[in-house]
């Protein structure tokens, strides 16, 4: 298992101590642990109290304050500890701590690729667990100010990338079930649906239809997506849209990553996760 914050493995002493969990499930280890006390003393108590959102806020607020204020503390108490300047994923992270996003430990890995796949000058203005409803994938779907987009992080390697500009979009749709959403998205290359976990999270997306500049209408007759381009230099592409006679090791893969991050999760041991891909890769 992973730290929340740094992505650092976890110790088997990070995982006993207790004090080091968060509200959401995850843990911080024991270095960012003490970076959040000194922020915030309450926090040795009841960190199991806090979400990941609001300690990654805690932590780009003083690094802020810090770069606004070399020369003054940020703790009583008389502590020196001093941050580095904000990285521009701080930067990220803290636009989505803005949205009150609900994002969890799951979706650590696909956050911290923002900082390799967005423009200096993008920012976040929505963003969301979900599944892409074609290709079966799990991820994250976010919007700028240039493009709406979905990625999911590999478990062995590379990144999957779907992405629409804003200037290919003449709408998106958004429909709310009991428990979750579908976000629905028409542009002049096709059209892409997500299911989103949290059922109020396609709202956000549907606000920004005031940047749209809407291009041509989309044809009546459906085309499926075609293959996105990877743009992430060393990092592995894919044709998640291909329907050719690879569905069955696709689903193989599927099945690998979600084991990966069961692992990563601490619910599968060595032995388990071992046993379980051996039964998974006899399949290919």
């Amino acid at each position: 298992m992973i730290c929340a914050l740094c992505g650092t493995p976890l110790t088997a002493t990070d995982m006993l101590v207790g004090k080091n969990k968060l509200a959401d499930g995850g843990y911080l280890c024991a270095e960012c642990f003490t970076k959040a006390v000194r922020i915030n003393q309450d926090l040795i108590n009841n960190l199991d109290q806090f979400y990941f959102a609001e300690i990654t806020g805690m932590i780009l607020k003083s690094k802020i304050d810090a770069s606004q204020n070399p020369g003054e503390s940020q703790y009583s108490g008389g502590s020196n500890y001093a941050y580095d300047a904000p990285t521009r994923l701080d930067e990220i992270k803290d636009q989505i701590v803005a949205l009150n996003a609900r994002l969890s430990v799951l979706a650590n890995e696909e956050v911290n690729e923002l900082a390799n796949i967005l423009d200096r000058d993008e920012k976040i203005l929505a963003i969301a667990e979900g599944i892409d409803l074609q290709s079966k994938r799990e991820g994250i779907i976010f919007s700028t100010q240039k493009r709406v987009a979905f990625i999911d992080k590999k478990f062995l390697g590379g990144i999957v990338k779907n992405e629409f500009s804003l200037q290919s979009i003449f709408s998106i749709d958004h429909t709310e079930n009991l428990l979750y959403s579908i976000l629905k998205i028409n542009s002049n290359i096709g059209i892409a649906e997500f299911k989103l976990h949290n059922k109020n999270d396609g709202r956000a997306f549907t606000g920004i239809n005031k940047n749209f500049r809407y291009s041509e209408p989309l044809k009546q007759e459906s085309r499926p997506l075609q293959a996105f381009s990877q743009t992430i230099p060393g990092l592995a592409q894919e044709n998640v849209y291909s329907t050719a006679n690879k569905e069955a090791s696709g689903n193989v893969f599927e099945q690998l990553e979600k084991l990966g991050k069961l692992k990563e999760m601490g619910v599968l041991t060595d032995a388990e996760f071992a046993e379980q891909k051996k039964k998974l890769l006899d399949k290919l």
